[in-house]
């Protein structure tokens, strides 16, 4: 948390000599982090490696979901050394372009995806923003079931990225 103070991220960090996979990378940083047991999450899939915004190291994105729905956040323990506070954005809001816009950042010629989360007085910004994007995007190329297994309910299939302004 220190490098990356006050941005929004999911759990993660570096691989340990002891994890076989990114996969148990992944799954160790939830449980050290967040501490959700690996056997209460489905994992769906591996999203291509991107690089940290230094350009130091490879990010290997896992997609999963928590199994049992926690009905109370508050009752999520969590290792106040890496993480501020815990909390959810519903998959409609991600997937609503009227909460989403396309920014660009310092010099880049780039627009980047953006969202603002009212609720939680929040911005999703940086590679955290690009992975949930990437991921909805290819949901909505693929459909819902080619791209990957989604929770019933979900509403992948109403999420249509922007398209980029001329």
């Amino acid at each position: 948390m220190r490098s990356h103070r006050g941005e929004v991220s999911f759990p993660g960090g570096k691989r340990d000599p002891t994890d076989i996979s990114v996969l148990d990378t992944a799954l160790r940083e939830m449980e050290e982090e967040i501490f959700i047991t690996r056997d209460k999450v489905e994992v769906l899939g591996e999203c291509a490696p991107l690089p940290n915004k230094g350009g130091t190291m490879k990010v290997h994105p896992i997609v999963g979901y928590i199994k049992e729905p926690i009905e109370d956040l508050d009752s999520i323990i969590f290792n106040k050394d890496e993480v501020k506070r815990v909390f959810t954005v519903p998959l409609q809001d991600l997937m609503n372009p009227e909460k989403r816009s396309m920014v660009q950042f310092r010099n880049s010629k780039f627009l980047y995806p953006v969202w603002n989360v009212e609720k939680e007085g929040i911005t999703i910004w940086g590679l955290t923003a690009f992975i949930i994007d990437g991921v909805l995007r290819r949901i909505a190329e693929e459909g819902p079931v080619q791209a990957m297994e989604i929770p019933e309910g979900a509403m992948a299939e109403e999420y249509r990225p922007p398209k980029p302004s001329a």
